[in-house]
């Protein structure tokens, strides 16, 4: 957000270019030639200039022109919201607004003023005056331009990336037209824009090049930087670090040069990102980024300090400190929350106008049509009865037709905010109403000194209804049970379903009587018959009266919910106060692996969670955010990553977490390993431990997890059922004389270690991929496209899908994890025996 502000700061300190017919007469010529001075001041200096020229000429006002004066008054307020006093100068242009006016004036002062209404995030008024603005571009061609890159970019801040290209295109055709150069270096920077937020980073970086030539043209230092910076973030956003170095520098330098500190502020991020990703001056960049943080927090940017926040985590985790990492990302998420209510409130006011549009457009027609009726009635006097019963049957049927649109509309409103508040399987409340609705109860019942319980619930081995009696068993199990929680609860309480087979009760009542309540709910819950299969289930429930230590509902539902995980390790079917004294667990000794996947917040499963939980000892080799997730509810989780390091045999490392392992099975202990993405999938160590375990007799199993494989899948769109696919360690293949099928996909995993036989480096060499390289020719051409694959390990950032030639793979980006991608060469080919075979007249 913040740089899209930044961004609306400059156009709107380029939107006063002198443009209007004037009064050419001998006595005003004079006055004309100062007004043209203010106008040029305006685009060319720093606003205070025009500012003065504007005062210089107070004593002459009353000789100007009404246009004369308008145009004075409309860079007045420009420059008073260059100035920062941006809700005087919406006010003035409001007023200004009300005159009449040139249509080339008045499409200059709703661009301007649509601009400053969405810097004070005033988006009814922004969109109102935009549509206003647009219904004239076809009057005023020679304005229709800067009017087009407004509503570019208010439909980039709303998510309409689509549209804003478009419109930005519109705005570039009619640029291009003409001959102003400042022009067409505004209206190529719209269109860059607009391909950076649909996050088409190659076209965005073609469109960025072509800004800095326009704008070298038009001697514009502010957009030729900011050009060069948008140049720096598409090869950052691309994994070319190295160039997004070299032009983040340059626009720096440059943004500095013209004292534009939003810039280079901006260009500091493209720098700091591209050394962290490259592993180079990382004390440079800890430097720029926490002066950035600094700036932007003054500025109160939260989309900016979310993404500063995220780079220092990203930093942190580069030198190993998993803790720094962990309050970056957490600060970077609790930034982005507020981001994002600021973006769904600029959404609503969008669509709010869109709405509001439409029905305007709805009651035009309609009176349109009136006037038509009454034409008739005029030419045709001789049929004027008939004619009238006509128009006033066709009135009545209209406004039959408004009032049954009307109710349909607001019946449809009223079914989407119920939509919005119930969950639409249990029709019970859905987890934010629960919060909602649940923080008032909370708040008054502390107010009046009343007792105040939750309780969290939930369906007692859910999976194996849904496995032995198929999905839509699991679905009336939960819609039954919401039915029988809703007649229990009734009035007395919020009660609502948080997700998956779990529903949160808050009451106004003590522990005794939220108890009591439950055991009515139990007995309620009978048999359920779907598809002729009769099944019944129980439920296990956790209990949390609000005490002196329950400060807010969020803890008060969090105490309950952890009563809820000891009633499912005591044996479920049971209810669970928090404070009681736990049953004393008796766990089976054995091992157990399970896979963390890519995404730890999104893919690990249920049983994963499960038998952390449940483990008495935890080792974990995953990313450092999975570690960090996991020690919030395992804090004596054992990190085995702290057996690698530079330099240091990785068989070795191999060996010392198998022996770390096996020490606590051997000594009796429930033990879960957790390793990132599948346990089993190009891991030595999961498979070894498991058959140790077993050939002592110690029970021993291993829990599928979602691997990388998976998720490539997913993220390049390819079903390898449809060539077939041959899937290898790049060593592996290189080493042995492994022969790939062109015609299938081929995957090479952990290529940056291509060649690595010590099994001791840890980056990419350029020999070992040079060698890989070498290898592949014999069967794939040069300039074969492959793809450098890399999945995303959080859910705030993107996969990494980077399409290059074959013989090109030497001098790319890698990371420990990255995968080669090699797409099917030509097309399948029958095979000739059993074609031969077919057309043997001899078989049937």
């Amino acid at each position: 957000m913040f740089r899209l502000v930044a961004i609306a700061l400059l156009w709107l300190a380029f939107a006063c270019a002198p443009a209007f017919a004037v009064d050419s007469s001998p006595a005003n010529a004079a006055l004309e030639a100062k007004v043209q001075e203010i106008e040029q001041l305006a685009v060319t200096e720093h606003w205070s200039k025009s500012d003065a020229a504007i005062a210089a000429l107070a004593q002459q006002r009353s000789a100007l022109t009404p246009l004369q004066r308008q145009r004075i008054e409309f860079i007045s307020l420009r420059n008073r919201a260059l100035a920062g006093d941006q809700p005087a100068a919406l006010k003035g242009l409001a007023e200004l607004l009300k005159q009449d006016m040139p249509v080339p004036l008045r499409v200059r002062i709703y661009a301007t003023a649509t601009g400053v209404a969405a810097n004070l995030e005033d988006w009814p008024l922004a969109f109102a005056w935009l549509n206003e603005g647009l219904k004239y571009l076809h009057d005023s061609p020679a304005e229709s331009a800067r009017l087009l890159g407004a509503a570019s970019y208010l439909h980039t801040l709303v998510g309409e990336t689509g549209r804003a290209r478009e419109l930005a295109l519109q705005a570039l055709h009619i640029v291009e037209t003409g001959d102003d150069p400042r022009a067409l270096c505004l209206a190529l920077s719209d269109v860059a824009l607009a391909e950076d937020h649909a996050s088409h980073f190659r076209e965005a970086e073609k469109w960025r090049h072509r800004q800095i030539e326009a704008c070298v043209r038009a001697g514009d230092p502010v957009f030729v930087a900011n050009g060069k910076y948008g140049v720096g973030k598409m090869a950052a956003a691309q994994g070319h670090h190295a160039e997004a170095l070299k032009w983040g520098r340059e626009a720096l330098a440059e943004f500095e040069a013209v004292g534009y500190a939003v810039g280079a502020h901006s260009a500091k991020l493209v720098i700091a990102e591209s050394l962290i990703a490259s592993n180079r001056q990382l004390d440079h960049a800890q430097a720029m980024l926490v002066d950035t943080l600094r700036y932007y927090k003054e500025q109160k940017s939260d989309l900016a300090v979310a993404e500063t926040e995220r780079l220092l985590a990203r930093l942190a985790e580069k030198r190993g400190d998993i803790a720094a990492a962990l309050l970056h990302t957490k600060r970077a998420m609790e930034v982005s929350g507020a981001v994002e209510v600021v973006a769904r409130e600029r959404r609503l006011a969008y669509l709010q106008v869109q709405f509001d549009t439409k029905l305007k457009e709805q009651q035009i027609a309609l009176l349109e049509s009136e006037k038509q009726v009454a034409a008739l009635q005029v030419t045709a006097n001789k049929r004027r009865q008939w004619l009238l019963a006509i128009g006033m049957g066709g009135l009545l049927v209209t406004a039959i037709l408004l009032l049954v649109l009307l109710r349909r509309s607001f019946r449809q409103r009223r079914r989407y905010r119920w939509l919005s508040e119930h969950d639409s399987l249990t029709r019970l409340l859905n987890y934010q109403q629960v919060r909602k609705l649940g923080e008032q109860a909370f708040a008054r019942a502390r107010g009046t000194g009343r007792p105040f319980t939750a309780i969290v619930a939930d369906i007692d081995l859910f999976k194996q209804v849904n496995d032995r009696h198929g999905h839509a068993a699991g679905d009336e199990a939960l819609r039954s049970l919401a039915g029988w929680i809703s007649e229990t609860v009734g009035a007395s309480g919020v009660a609502g379903r948080s997700g998956g087979d779990e529903f949160t009760i808050l009451l106004e009542a003590d522990a005794a009587e939220a108890e009591a309540m439950l055991q009515r709910l139990r007995g309620r819950i009978e048999p359920i018959t779907v598809f002729g299969q009769t099944f019944r289930f129980n439920i296990s429930s956790g209990v949390c009266q609000a005490n002196g230590h329950a400060d807010t509902l969020e803890q008060l539902i969090h105490e309950a919910d952890q009563a809820l995980y000891r009633a499912k390790s005591e044996g479920r079917d049971r209810i669970v106060r928090a404070g009681d004294a736990p049953a004393e667990p008796a766990p089976a000794a054995g091992l157990v692996v399970v896979g963390s996947g890519i995404q730890f917040g999104r893919h690990a499963s249920e049983r994963c969670l499960s038998e952390i939980r449940e483990a008495e000892v935890v080792f974990c080799l995953a990313d450092a955010f999975a570690l960090a997730m996991i020690h919030d509810f395992r804090p004596d989780v054992i990190n085995l990553g702290v057996h690698y390091a530079p330099g240091k045999d990785r068989r070795q490392t191999y060996r010392e977490i198998d022996e770390a392992i096996m020490a606590q099975v051997r000594a009796g202990k429930r033990v879960c390993a957790v390793f990132y993405g599948h346990p089993g999938v190009f891991a030595d160590v999961p498979h070894a431990v498991v058959r140790k375990a077993r050939a002592e007799g110690i029970p021993a199993r291993m829990e599928p997890g979602i691997s990388a494989e998976a998720c490539l899948y997913a993220d390049l769109g390819i079903d390898p059922g449809h060539r077939g696919v041959q899937s290898m360690e790049a060593t592996h293949f290189m080493v042995y004389d492994r022969q790939p099928d062109p015609a299938g996909l081929v995957l090479l995993w952990q290529v940056a270690l291509s060649g690595d036989l010590a099994c001791s480096r840890l980056h990419a060499e350029r020999e070992g991929l040079q060698a890989l390289v070498d290898k592949l020719l014999r069967w794939y051409p040069p300039d074969h496209e492959v793809i450098l694959y890399e999945a995303a390990r959080l859910p705030i950032e993107t996969s990494r899908a980077e399409r290059l030639a074959l013989r090109d793979l030497p001098t790319a980006h890698y990371e420990e994890y990255t995968t080669l991608v090699i797409p099917p060469l030509g097309e399948l080919r029958d095979d000739p025996d059993r074609a031969r075979e077919a057309a043997s007249p001899g078989k049937a």
